[in-house]
């Protein structure tokens, strides 16, 4: 594709990574883990980017067209996990339903009950479905200017809950398609309009800010767990600087050329994200009947191990035409 930005691809893969990383336990796993909160905010921008047309919006098709796939793979998904933990609910003498709670939080909030990964999903069909009234009335300005308000949101109902009203709320209250994936997705539209002027901005910027927030993110964790106001949700003020510098970096490079990894980003990235768990789940089971020495390896390369198995399960798929 002539005008592709395949750096776009090559950070989709990089974000992919970093959700392997973030749900995959081995050691180091909580030291690293406020950095890998940063990946599910670059795809709601990275979407946010691509499908907004300078001065177009989006598009009725194009949208019709992109509400039509996610909610395809929401369907296939949710069967396929709904199998998962109902087979993992016999095998321990029991059967699995969700309860009418369950389902409230699913509709509401986005929480898929058979799959915890599942909820982006269905956070960023929801999404879609917005972008159909604001793309048609041309409300771009109004809910950019809303984006602010959502972020802050997502601090006080959630990390910064205990230190700002000492109560900890559920973290599906936040983390979902009003309070994660709108004001990402418009971070990734005020992108792409400003795109030429950010663009023209030396790229060492961006990384100093990679760097910065990076430690910020981690630092955060620390004082709010030595304070003891630290609540279950890992999304702290950082996360979303970091998010950005990170996006913007990638996109700065402007790569005009496809490479094995950014052919991983633009064709795999999703699937990785939706599969990955079926081998967290799996592999310990597997592990733990294996020798010592292969156990004590496999918490060192677990996160590795996953997506390289992640990876090739795509690639069978994709040779027998079971996903696109």
């Amino acid at each position: 594709m002539k005008d592709r930005n395949y750096s776009i691809d090559i950070l989709k893969f990089v974000c992919a990574v970093l959700v392997v990383i973030l749900h995959t336990g081995f050691n180091f796993h909580n030291e690293i883990l406020p950095i890998t909160r940063c990946a599910v905010p670059c795809f709601f921008m990275i979407s946010g980017f691509l499908l907004y047309s300078d001065n177009k919006g989006i598009g009725n098709d194009r949208l019709k067209r992109n509400i039509k796939h996610i909610f395809h793979i929401i369907i296939w998904s949710t069967l396929l996990f709904a199998l998962v933990k109902e087979g993992m609910a016999i095998r321990h003498g029991g059967l699995f339903f969700p309860s009418m709670r369950e389902w409230f939080n699913f509709i509401v909030f986005n929480d898929n009950p058979f799959g915890f990964h599942l909820w982006y999903l269905n956070a960023y069909l929801y999404v879609l479905l917005i972008m159909v009234f604001v793309d048609k009335y041309k409300l771009w300005k109004p809910f950019l200017w809303v984006t602010p308000l959502l972020l802050l949101g997502d601090l006080f109902f959630g990390k910064y809950s205990l230190l700002m009203l000492n109560h900890e709320y559920p973290f599906v209250y936040v983390r979902n398609f009003f309070f994660v994936g709108l004001p990402y997705f418009m971070i990734g539209i005020w992108i792409k309009i400003n795109n030429k002027s950010l663009l023209n901005m030396n790229k060492l910027i961006y990384m100093v800010g990679v760097i910065c927030f990076t430690c910020t993110s981690v630092l955060e964790k620390m004082i709010l767990l030595k304070i003891g106001k630290s609540p279950m949700r890992e999304h702290y003020l950082s996360t979303t600087f970091l998010a950005v510098c990170l996006f913007l970096f990638a996109i700065s490079f402007q790569k005009k050329q496809s490479s094995r990894v950014s052919l991983l980003g633009e064709k795999d990235s999703l699937y990785i994200y939706v599969f990955h768990p079926l081998f967290i789940m799996v592999l310990p089971m597997v592990i733990k009947k294996m020798p010592k020495v292969i156990d004590l390896s496999y918490q060192f390369m677990a996160p590795f191990v996953v997506l390289v198995l992640t990876i090739i399960l795509t690639k069978i798929l994709r040779k027998i035409n079971l996903i696109k």
